[in-house]
């Protein structure tokens, strides 16, 4: 399930540089995105899909929609996991 938070349902020839994500925050101070998507509409929708999934467990990160670069969102899937920068969207 949790991999599927980080499938992109972009288009595959982006008009912009920035997309909407959803920005998870946990405890231990570190943050992740997931769940990229063009459009505001569509992140609200898997913002409600990501914090029923996380309802229902003892782990629960605090969610908020973020706009994040292309780039930032590639950045953090790859090589920054566990990032804690204070400068991230």
């Amino acid at each position: 399930m949790w991999q599927i938070l980080f499938s992109a349902r972009v288009d595959a020839t982006p008009s912009t540089s920035t997309l909407w994500a959803v920005r998870l925050d946990w405890p231990a101070g570190d943050h992740e995105f997931g769940c990229p998507r063009d459009d505001e509409a569509s992140a609200r929708r898997e913002l409600d899909r990501v914090r029923s999934f996380w309802s229902r467990g003892p782990m629960r990160p605090r969610l908020r929609l973020v706009r994040i670069s292309r780039h930032d969102f590639d950045l953090h899937a790859t090589a920054r996991r566990g990032c804690k920068a204070p400068d991230c969207p």
